[in-house]
Order: C-alpha cells, then sequence, then structure tokens
C-alpha cells in the first residue's frame, strides 16, 4: 500500500491555552488503569491513561533527536499527576540553579506533554469553555515549557537561567536559553515512525506535520503502546521514576529477575516492588546496588 500524504499542516502555528484550568482537570481527574483500548476510545479522566504510549514516543525522540529529552525528576520538584519531567539538557541545568538558588521545591503541574496526551485532551475538553490546542500545536508539545506553582516568585530565580513567562498564561514558562530547540515537529514525526514501525501496510508519511491521517492513525493507537517499541533495539535505562516506566521492557525484566530466584510480580509496571527486586539482584551479583538496569545489570541476567 502507498503512504498516504497529510492535507494538513498544524506544526509551525502555535495556541495559547488556558493551562490552570487544564492542570485543575488533569488533577483532579481520575487516572484508569488497565485500559486496554485505542486511544480514541479512552475513557475521560487523566491523560496518564495512555502512560505506555506516552513513554513509546518520549523515548522515540530521543532516537531520533539524541538527549533532546532529560528528565528532571531527580531534581527537587514536586509533578502533577501526569507531567512528564523533560526538559532540554541546558534547560535541567537551569532549573537545578534556580532551585538550589531559592533552596526550596518547585511544584510543576504541566511540563512535556506528548501528542497522545494532547489528542485526550482535545477530544474530551475541545469544545468546552477551555479551550485546547489542537495536537501539534501547544507549546507544551516543544519540550520547553513548564506549568508551576507560584511563578511571580520563581521568575528572578528562573529568569537569569533562561526561563521566561508566557504573557497571559499565569502558571507557564517557557526555556528559551541556550540548547532550546521546538520539538512540536519531532514529537509528530516520533508517532509517525512508530505507527509505520507496527503498521507496515498502512504507513503514513514521515514528514512531522500533523494532519488529518496522521491524527486518524493516532486514535487508533493503542494507548498502553504499540506492539513493537523503540526500546527494542535499543535498550532503555530502566529504573523507579515519575511517572513510572511501564512496557514491555519492563515486564521482560521482571520475569528475569522472577527466573533468577528475585520475588517480584509481573505486571509491566516498574514500581518499588520492582526497584527493590533489581536491588537484591544487584547486591546478590555484587553490582552496585542503585537499582538502575543497564548494560551491567542486564548481562548478569543473561
Amino acid at each position: 500500500m502507498s503512504e498516504l500524504t497529510e492535507d494538513t499542516n498544524l506544526t509551525g502555528q502555535s495556541e495559547i491555552e488556558f493551562c490552570e484550568e487544564i492542570n485543575d482537570f488533569e488533577d483532579n481527574a481520575p487516572a484508569p488503569r488497565g485500559f486496554a483500548g485505542l486511544l480514541k476510545d479512552a475513557p475521560q479522566g487523566s491523560t496518564a491513561v495512555a502512560n505506555g504510549l506516552s513513554q513509546q514516543l518520549i523515548y522515540q525522540i530521543n532516537l531520533i533527536t539524541p538527549n533532546a529529552l532529560v528528565s528532571f525528576d531527580d531534581l527537587n520538584v514536586e509533578l502533577g499527576n501526569a507531567a512528564y519531567p523533560f526538559v532540554p539538557p541546558e534547560g535541567k541545568e537551569g532549573l537545578r540553579k534556580a532551585i538550589e538558588a531559592r533552596g526550596t521545591k518547585l511544584v510543576v503541574n504541566s511540563a512535556y506533554r506528548t501528542i497522545a496526551q494532547q489528542f485526550l485532551l482535545y477530544n474530551w475538553r475541545g469544545n468546552n469553555s477551555n479551550p485546547v490546542a489542537k495536537p501539534g500545536t501547544s507549546n507544551h508539545q516543544s519540550g520547553l515549557a513548564l506549568d508551576i506553582n507560584d511563578r511571580s516568585g520563581w521568575l528572578q530565580f528562573l529568569q537569569p537561567q533562561g526561563w521566561q513567562p508566557l504573557a497571559g498564561d499565569p502558571p507557564h514558562v517557557d526555556y528559551k536559553g541556550g540548547g532550546a530547540k521546538d520539538l512540536r515537529q519531532a514529537t509528530i514525526l516520533a508517532f509517525q515512525v512508530l505507527w509505520n514501525k507496527n503498521n507496515p501496510n498502512d504507513k503514513l508519511t514521515e514528514d512531522g506535520a500533523y494532519g488529518n491521517e496522521t491524527g486518524k492513525r493516532l486514535g487508533m493507537s493503542p494507548a498502553v503502546g504499540f506492539e513493537k517499541a523503540p526500546w527494542d533495539d535499543q535498550p532503555r535505562l530502566l529504573r523507579l521514576s515519575r511517572p513510572r516506566m511501564e512496557g514491555s521492557d519492563v515486564a521482560k525484566l521482571q520475569e528475569m529477575l522472577k527466573a533468577a530466584g528475585i520475588d517480584v510480580g509481573v505486571d509491566g509496571e516498574f514500581g518499588p516492588g520492582t526497584d527493590k527486586a533489581v536491588k537484591a539482584f544487584q547486591a546478590q551479583k555484587s553490582l552496585v546496588a542503585d537499582g538502575i538496569v543497564g548494560p551491567s545489570t542486564l548481562a548478569a541476567m543473561a
């Protein structure tokens, strides 16, 4: 089957959303667990319902643009229910310096938002009094945006580090310092690549443009993520994180731990129990018991 051609390109546009209302919606929405259906059929609630697919998209972006997004969940931050703590490396360093300078915890209500999350929000909230940007246009998909508590109190610490306020949107700041790169096109391309890898007979044009065909296929994608994951060929580091890692690689890790005689459940989610099990295995093998599953730990399991 020939590749489909897009007829609409929204990537170059940007729409300002009412972030406070979106964050309130996310914080108060239930987070359905175990939904194995298509994204378009996901029950209304937290966009964390698509955590599996969102994690695949984030990983795929870093395969397309290496080290484009790094996690800042190891900083002194409190994260919203569906906030993916990813920014450019330089943006993270700026956050670190700002947090150290103020000496208090930074409350982040929203950060990087995957195109799967934006699809859900747009479908659920697009016709309400609270406008939600079309997928591909929200600056939360740029990898440069944060919504934070007490923005006015933080600005004197954030602005010298390249983080600037967005006028008309009280909680919002954007990173405009060194290394800033808008990833909205990359987040669309990441989905197109994943779709094509899993649907070789129904390919999309890999152009980073969000049109009708890409939107249709996004809705037809499994909320838990595709069977062929981006980490199948290039394994990711597995660890206890916020949000928790989940996917086929976590389930495989848990199965290997069980085979090694370590007591752990096999649910595909890297939670505290899996962290404890990994550390027990690492200690058993005289490895650094840090709970991080990288090449050395995987080799010891082989």
